[in-house]
């Protein structure tokens, strides 16, 4: 017990590295989803070596270990990882180990829904404010969540008076391009894109995009042209 508790504390006395050149977009995508079969392996095994990790991800070993090494030396040599120690290392290299607070601009049937099930988040994130330009739903209370929806003719002046760096945007597609600009503008510095609309600006701001359509078309195609169909290629997407 006293030999797994040193090994444990090791590994979190490893500080985390950004530093790296090699972090890529499809590495943090890879280690979001690291964490997500650490979560469920946690539930049976204490420990998991690379190889072990890497036939899940239907990647290999090499990659998980320069993944995780690339923030810094996480592993133990014979011993691999703690499923929980890493699990904690992964969230606080996601920041997910403390509360990101968000903006959710655009409340019709995708923001309510997301506003109404804060689980669909998962964790580390909270909405504290609603906006939408609805004249009939300014000033009413938003379903499932105590916020009421604001004008968002005052996106401008809260973030400028808060510490919110996120925003999910769930607009109207013609209108997302104008209000990406805004909140940024504003002071935001990150925007989870859920509406089908490209948003493209000037700034080195990230915007993550989920048009759910566009990958309903590819399921679509894929369940059509069945003779085309190898399993492998969905494995890890």
């Amino acid at each position: 017990m006293e030999e797994k508790y040193r090994w444990e504390m090791c590994l979190m006395d490893k500080k985390i590295d950004y530093t790296s050149k090699d972090i890529s977009i499809r590495m943090v995508t890879r280690i979001t989803e690291y964490l997500t079969i650490l979560k469920e392996v946690k539930k049976y095994e204490e420990n998991i070596n690379s190889v072990d990790l890497a036939v899940v991800m239907n990647s290999t070993s090499a990659q998980v270990r320069k993944d995780l090494s690339t923030f810094g030396e996480f592993g133990v040599r014979g011993k691999g990882y703690s499923v929980k120690k890493l699990i904690e290392i992964l969230e606080h290299i996601l920041g997910i180990d403390v509360e990101n607070d968000l903006i959710l601009v655009g409340y019709g049937k995708m923001g309510s829904m997301l506003a109404s099930n804060n689980k669909v988040l998962g964790k580390g994130f909270k909405i504290v404010e609603i906006f939408d330009k609805d004249k009939e739903k300014i000033g009413k209370k938003a379903d499932g969540i105590d916020l009421v929806i604001k004008d968002s003719e005052n996106i401008e002046k809260y973030v400028a008076n808060s510490n919110i760096k996120q925003a999910i945007l769930a607009v109207n597609s013609e209108e997302a391009q104008k209000v990406a600009e805004k909140l940024v503008k504003s002071g935001i510095k990150g925007i989870l894109n859920l509406t089908a609309y490209k948003i493209e600006l000037s700034t080195d701001i990230p915007i993550i995009s989920v048009d759910i359509s566009a990958k309903l078309q590819e399921l679509n195609f894929w369940c059509k042209h069945k003779y085309l169909n190898n399993i492998d290629k969905f494995k890890g997407v």
